[in-house]
């Protein structure tokens, strides 16, 4: 039942993307990549079309066990570049890569492995498909709970919590929010301008 469900997303992901017309479709769609965790195809597919997308931005914020999230960092991707900054901070400036895919550029592992569907869930507004998974990228390692739009197929929330605690954020659970309005993927006014 599962895998047809799966089959039933990565066919409505691929119509979704087709009729809402990514803006900067690079990701590999219905390929697999070698090496890439097959329980993990329909968020890979969802991963990959969240960072190739033209524009959007997030928030990244640490998640206390009261469940309170207080703000940590903000950023934008534009184009080619990215912006970001940790809470009212300056912003910073970088070339965006132009490509992502489900494979760590340095170790050519897996980012995401071991995914399990859970139940659908409805998370910022809109229905989603949530997952479980187990997130690995430079010397960090996380277990991940992610929620793809039913609408556009892209990442819409994930929690992640560091096996180490402090993981790749100064904190050990840390919510990311994705926000796929362009209006607010504006190049930010720094001071400087």
């Amino acid at each position: 039942m599962r895998v047809i469900a799966a089959s039933v997303f990565c066919v409505t992901l691929i119509q979704t993307v087709t009729v809402h017309g990514a803006e900067d479709s690079r990701s590999s769609h219905l390929r697999a990549l070698d090496g890439e965790d097959k329980s993990c195809y329909a968020v890979n597919r969802a991963y990959e079309n969240m960072h190739n997308s033209g524009r959007y931005s997030f928030t990244i914020s640490e998640l206390r066990a009261d469940g309170h999230p207080i703000p940590y960092m903000e950023a934008r991707a534009r184009d080619g570049i990215f912006y970001s900054r940790i809470e009212n901070g300056v912003w910073n400036e970088d070339r965006r890569f132009p490509i992502r895919t489900p494979l760590d550029a340095n170790s050519g592992l897996p980012i995401f492995t071991s995914c399990k569907e859970l139940e659908d869930s409805h998370t910022e507004g809109e229905p989603a498909f949530h997952y479980s998974a187990h997130w690995r990228r430079y010397k960090w390692s996380a277990a991940i709970d992610i929620w793809i739009s039913k609408t556009s197929g892209q990442f819409i929330k994930t929690i992640s919590r560091y096996d180490q605690g402090a993981g790749e954020m100064p904190f050990p659970v840390a919510v990311q929010i994705m926000d796929y309005d362009r209006a607010h993927a504006v190049k930010p006014v720094t001071e400087n301008q």
